[in-house]
């Protein structure tokens, strides 16, 4: 009997951990619907965004030429999600990271988006300079905070390279590890951040202002600012974006495969509590038998 007493309070813990999970599997998949449209949305958006870019820079050199100190200050700005219950999806990432950085993690300052990247990054003992939290909602003005430190470092030639990590949603059962250099912005950089966002730069061609002048206002060296700024602060809302549905992508896939191993678990521990109460039957019966017999004899 004590036995399958505990069998029965195993089911029911196990049929407890399976409404919750099969919850959050709902919940993360409403939000990930609505993260999937705004991020294709927006995807469309830079599209048209890089396109005028790239008929921009083939006419001014707005990209940057020159050759930085190697030895320069270090500035990473890596994205993870605020709540646990997305698989590996944070660690991949950090992985990676550490690897690369903690040997010269002296002359790196990190930037935190998202509250596992701070408690890694902390706990890791680099240098964090700021950290923010991103809402569901994911909205510009949760970045303000990453454009003015991004602007303030490059005006003052705090940072030699400038990196943004994040998880790219591929689609909803592969979250892939990315990160693209904002300053300096090259020409590799550019091109390398139009084919990791699964781009063909062939798209980005357009001969609607081949036989156009560029009227630039009020001068080159603003312009050539202002255009880089607009593209480093589209870039990281972008990635915020695709991080976000990555995240709630890999906590549904998390919780699916959590409801699945419960359900799974919940026949076993039925099975075996169906087993225990026919031995203890048989158990029963054999004593009621045996007794008869005694008393017969």
């Amino acid at each position: 009997m004590p036995n399958m007493k505990k069998i029965k309070t195993k089911i029911k813990s196990v049929s407890n951990m399976k409404q919750i999970t099969k919850a959050l599997e709902v919940v993360a998949t409403v939000k990930l619907q609505k993260v999937k449209k705004q991020t294709e949305n927006y995807r469309d958006f830079m599209t048209d965004f890089l396109k005028m870019m790239n008929v921009v820079r083939t006419k001014i050199n707005i990209l940057n030429t020159n050759n930085p100190d190697p030895k320069g200050r270090r500035l990473i700005i890596v994205m993870s999600s605020d709540k646990g219950l997305c698989g590996n999806l944070n660690s991949r990432l950090f992985k990676h990271i550490f690897q690369k950085y903690n040997d010269i993690k002296d002359n790196v300052d990190v930037f935190c988006i998202g509250k596992k990247t701070f408690e890694f990054f902390a706990r890791a003992d680099f240098n964090v300079v700021w950290y923010v939290n991103l809402t569901d909602d994911v909205s510009e003005d949760d970045l303000k905070d990453v454009y003015s430190h991004i602007m303030d470092g490059i005006a003052n030639d705090k940072y030699w390279k400038i990196k943004v990590y994040f998880n790219y949603f591929k689609n909803t059962i592969t979250q892939v590890p990315l990160r693209f250099k904002v300053y300096p912005l090259d020409q590799d950089s550019f091109d390398g951040f139009v084919r990791d966002i699964g781009l063909d730069l062939e798209d980005l061609m357009t001969d609607e202002l081949d036989y156009k002048d560029l009227i630039v206002e009020p001068d080159m060296k603003f312009f050539k600012q202002e255009m880089l700024r607009q593209f480093t602060q589209h870039m990281i809302y972008g990635a915020a974006l695709q991080n976000k549905a990555g995240e709630f992508a890999s906590r549904m896939l998390a919780m699916k495969n959590a409801k699945d191993n419960a359900t799974d678990m919940i026949k076993d521990l039925k099975l075996s509590f169906n087993k225990a109460r026919q031995s203890l039957i048989t158990q029963e019966v054999t004593e009621i038998m045996s007794a008869k017999m005694a008393i017969e004899g």
